[in-house]
């Protein structure tokens, strides 16, 4: 099974590039080194990292993705690329995904983020944690909701097992798509409470 994406459609993905949010990543046509919402938001997260915006061919890759597990080689590529240039290999210790809802990894059969996790620290020599971060909540699906709904959604959603395997560790996480940032959150504030130390967070696409 050697599918991959050609490099014609590589090309065609709109990477980020600075200026661009030192925190979130969200593109920054005009410069500056943060976003408003950013400028006024104390996140739980040291910064967020991301592949390129979620439009055309990006968008259409991680759509089929969550069908198609062999796009994970080709997408879990350009996360690396960007995670080694944005986050030193000395930084973080350990690499965690953004848990889907029991029902949903069901329906799907696997989780993506997971996937990209796996291939990242495979890649990258580190310790992938799994089944460690767990939802405990099945939300209402977050594109439909306020940035202000968002938050709400995601309350109490997200749990940690195991404390002890975080404990004053740095950790990667991982997830498809950031969009308000809220998931992220919520997944920083756990694991730091957990007791990790510090989270960085890398995703395909911002939207």
């Amino acid at each position: 099974n050697n599918l991959s994406v050609c490099r014609k459609c590589l090309n065609k993905i709109e990477y980020i590039k600075p200026p661009y949010c030192q925190t979130c990543f969200l593109p920054l046509p005009d410069g500056g080194a943060h976003c408003w919402r950013c400028r006024k938001t104390k996140y739980h997260f040291e910064k967020v990292i991301a592949v390129g915006k979620y439009t055309g061919v990006l968008r259409e890759l991680i759509l089929k993705f969550k069908e198609k597990d062999f796009l994970k080689k080709a997408l879990g590529n350009l996360l690396l690329s960007v995670v080694t240039k944005n986050i030193a290999l000395e930084q973080f210790d350990l690499i965690a995904a953004v848990p889907l809802s029991k029902k949903k990894e069901f329906g799907r059969d696997y989780n993506q983020s997971q996937l990209l996790a796996e291939l990242l620290a495979a890649q990258m020599n580190k310790e992938v944690i799994s089944g460690n971060l767990i939802r405990v909540k099945d939300t209402k699906p977050q594109f439909e909701l306020t940035r202000a709904e968002r938050l709400v959604n995601l309350k109490d959603a997200f749990f940690v097992k195991d404390p002890s395997v975080l404990k004053n560790k740095n950790i990667v996480l991982v997830d498809d798509i950031a969009t308000t940032c809220s998931t992220l959150e919520e997944c920083s504030t756990v694991l730091k409470n957990a007791g990790a130390k510090k989270v960085f967070c890398a995703v395909l696409a911002r939207d």
